[in-house]
């Protein structure tokens, strides 16, 4: 594995294309997972109105630094130890996820989209990027999400 500058600074906000991907995979599970990880969070809903209420929310939040206790807290993120424990998770997924792409990706410099995190209150849970983040997390880089509010 190649050694990185834990302050690699990929990260980018996502590109027209991830928004309406990520929105796409939104819209398709919103009853069926999105309203109760809603309720759980306590959060508005729908969670987002339509696309341009879920750009728009992506737009206005916050980029942090994801901290070990954030990670905790976030529902549904993962943090497994090695590439191998994360290869096996990615590939059971509906969608695999390309990791060698990912971690290509990182070293050659590509802008690698903030994983977004949704916070209601003091609840969080990973929407999209966990992958990323995970990956990273293994690489020893310093992860930055978008935090976006969709509290009540």
């Amino acid at each position: 594995m190649t050694k990185f500058n834990q302050y690699l600074n990929n990260w980018t906000f996502p590109s027209e294309a991830t928004m309406k991907m990520d929105f796409s995979e939104y819209k398709k599970k919103e009853e069926s997972k999105w309203r109760g990880r809603a309720e759980m969070l306590k959060a508005r809903w729908p969670l987002f109105e339509d696309y341009k209420h879920y750009k728009d929310s992506l737009k206005g939040s916050k980029v942090v630094v994801l901290t070990d206790s954030l990670l905790h807290k976030t529902q549904h993120a993962t943090a497994t130890g090695n590439m191998d424990d994360l290869r096996d998770m990615v590939s059971g997924y509906v969608r695999p996820r390309d990791l060698d792409r990912i971690i290509s990706g990182f070293e050659q410099g590509n802008k690698i989209p903030y994983p977004v995190i949704l916070k209601s209150g003091q609840r969080y849970f990973i929407m999209s990027g966990n992958t990323r983040q995970n990956a990273a997390k293994i690489l020893g880089i310093k992860v930055k999400v978008l935090v976006v509010d969709v509290g009540e």
